[in-house]
């Protein structure tokens, strides 16, 4: 009877089993459970035989195989491609482990779940450049909170970095002052930003004056010579040189003084500036460091976990960065509610680091990850597993008619 019993049990933690897998099938990354069996048996002292006892259940374990993904619209639907867990705390700092990245913004500018656990990383952008030589200390990462990047101060302008080809066949422009002049060979303008917060365009313009010689012309598109001196912008010129190899051999960086106290000294980047015999006079790169005051508008999330905000004033900057946790031995995690796992010792001991190191998967936002859990396979076991339970039934009304039947032996 009491293996009847006991098989009854077993086969009952069975089927809720299969029933929570079922149940779950539509649980953004629910990884579906399965039991582990094993026969009992006694020892006898009078017999070399030993007597089936029935079944025994070891573990329930978890099958960690990715679900399919899904595409949706939300910026904080994150998905991992492959192995990892997105690592959240809660308010008393305890760490637990998750697959649903289904992530809200609360009114503290935090990035939390569903259950109001923090997301961990950090909040700010990493220092180092090569990604694949990181290596994470678990004690220096915090929830994200991007409440001090919800505004972008107001930035002068400090340098601006230009990147001309120049054809070495270019026509010298041969003046009387070829600083001056309005002709040029190549000109663009950029918007630079004064200390008041006001924008303003600034011309550039290169003047060949001879082979390997050039002038560059800065000149605020509103400077007046009539102006009050105190009043007037950027008017000034240099001259670079390049060799016969087209290299530049000037300073590849060229401060320019403010004329007055609306603007920064600026520096002029020129390294990558080049002389070449087959080309087009060209700007490859004219840009710069100022910015007016934005807001954050759009958050990014890219596949390594850079989160990206894009300013109103079209800037856009790293805000943070989200990592990813894995373990030697996923399966020996333990199972919470809310679709959440913590770290044990069979476990073994988390590795945090950026998603796409270290065997990591990548983060793909505007994406879930659904449950793994294949209904046709789960109805199937829960037939299987239905039918055990009836033949232990029918087992049971079996032995018990016997012994009826010995009992009323006289």
């Amino acid at each position: 009877m009491s293996r009847i019993q006991n098989s009854l049990l077993i086969n009952y933690d069975y089927i809720y089993i299969i029933s929570n897998n079922i149940a779950n099938a539509l649980t953004m990354g629910y990884k579906s459970s399965k039991p582990v069996f094993f026969d009992i048996f006694s020892n006898s002292l009078y017999s070399k035989h030993n007597i089936g006892y029935g079944v025994g259940m070891s573990n329930i374990v978890q099958d960690f195989h990715n679900g399919m993904l899904l595409q949706t619209d939300r910026d904080l639907d994150l998905a991992i491609s492959q192995a990892g867990f997105f690592r959240m705390m809660d308010s008393q700092g305890h760490i637990y482990y998750t697959r649903n990245g289904q992530f809200i913004i609360d009114n503290n500018h935090n990035i939390i779940n569903r259950q109001g656990l923090y997301l961990t990383g950090y909040n700010h952008q990493l220092n180092t450049k090569d990604y694949k030589s990181y290596n994470s200390n678990a004690n220096n990462i915090e929830k994200i909170n991007f409440s001090k990047n919800i505004k972008l101060d107001q930035k002068s302008t400090s340098e601006i970095k230009l990147k001309a080809i120049l054809n070495s066949y270019t026509h010298a422009i041969s003046e009387a002052d070829p600083h001056k002049n309005n002709s040029s060979n190549l000109e663009n303008y950029i918007t630079i930003y004064k200390t008041n917060g006001e924008e303003e365009k600034l011309n550039i313009s290169f003047k060949k004056l001879e082979n390997n010689k050039w002038a560059i012309h800065l000149k605020s598109q509103n400077n007046n010579s009539d102006n009050d001196s105190n009043e007037k912008g950027i008017d000034t010129s240099f001259e670079i040189k390049f060799n016969s190899n087209g290299e530049l051999i000037s300073d590849s960086n060229v401060t320019i003084k403010s004329p007055n106290s609306d603007y920064n000294n600026i520096n002029i980047n020129l390294t990558d500036t080049v002389e070449k015999s087959d080309v087009d006079n060209s700007f490859e790169e004219l840009s710069q460091n100022g910015n007016l005051i934005g807001n954050l508008q759009i958050l990014d999330i890219s596949p390594n976990g850079e989160m990206i905000g894009t300013y109103s004033n079209q800037q856009k900057k790293v805000i943070g960065h989200i990592l990813l946790s894995n373990f030697i031995n996923p399966e020996g995690l333990q199972a919470e509610s809310g679709n959440l796992w913590s770290a044990t010792e069979i476990s073994g001991r988390e590795q945090i680091n950026i998603p796409g190191n270290n065997g990591l998967g990548v983060i793909s936002e505007r994406t879930l990850e659904m449950s793994n859990v294949d209904v046709n396979k789960e109805l199937i076991n829960l037939v299987i597993a239905q039918r055990n339970y009836q033949s232990n039934i029918q087992s049971f009304k079996t032995e018990d008619k016997l012994i009826n039947a010995l009992i009323n032996l006289r």
